[in-house]
């Protein structure tokens, strides 16, 4: 009987499962399952790789989609984390509904945008934060703030009382309160103003200090924002 030495049957058991592993590639949930495995150790490139070959063997994978997103996001790729998770919500709605990580992408590249004095993106992208997260009361309050910067003070309204009626009774109602207090002064309703006032005031530690500075931050944004608009309107010399 013909025995083989050790290294030999190490060289055909290398050899087997690379012929298997010929017979079998790996498919493209494998690479999904691999790329979670790098992501919980904190390995973001090697997750990206794997999840990127993943949607290459299987473009309607969702979850690939949607955790290429959070890794490309933890690598401060916004815009790419959202193209992501925006095609992650078309496959599968389910999956993405009332997803923390994906409605706070959103929210924050509205956040820039509005920064940027880009409203109508700063409010597109607060409108997909509250379409994952119908529940998110600061993304209503945000939004809110950009359309009463915009000039759409009704819109704007109805944004901070949907912010209130989420949460009504801490820091962020303190901002909704003096967002919508300030709504109902340009308005012309200065009694509904003041007790918004009052309200936020009473929600906040930092009391009118706090409402004051909102206050004078808001009312700088609009002035910048009609100062950018008036310069667009004006004839080309």
């Amino acid at each position: 009987m013909r025995r083989f030495s050790l290294p030999l049957l190490s060289l055909l058991f290398i050899l087997t499962a690379a012929a298997a592993q010929a017979q079998n590639p790996p498919t493209a949930r494998d690479y999904l399952k691999r790329g979670n495995s790098r992501f919980s150790k904190g390995d973001m490139e090697g997750a990206m790789a794997d999840y990127t070959r993943a949607i290459e063997l299987d473009a309607q994978l969702a979850e690939a989609h949607l955790n290429r997103g959070k890794a490309r996001r933890a690598k401060g790729n916004l815009d790419g984390a959202i193209e992501d998770y925006e095609q992650a919500i078309q496959l599968d709605p389910r999956m993405t509904s009332n997803n923390r990580d994906i409605t706070q992408a959103f929210a924050n590249r509205g956040f820039i945008r509005a920064n940027q004095f880009d409203m109508d993106g700063a409010i597109a992208d607060f409108d997909k934060a509250i379409q994952v997260t119908p529940t998110d009361a600061d993304s209503y309050i945000k939004r809110a703030e950009a359309r009463l910067i915009k000039g759409d003070l009704n819109d704007a309204v109805s944004d901070f009382d949907k912010g209130i009626e989420l949460n009504p009774s801490n820091s962020t109602a303190s901002l909704a309160y003096a967002g919508r207090g300030f709504t109902y002064l340009l308005q012309g309703d200065e009694a509904a103003a003041r007790r918004d006032f009052d309200k936020s005031i009473k929600l906040n530690n930092e009391g009118r200090i706090f409402l004051e500075l909102h206050l004078k931050i808001l009312e700088t944004q609009i002035k910048e924002m009609r100062r950018r608009r008036s310069e667009e309107q004006q004839p080309v010399a």
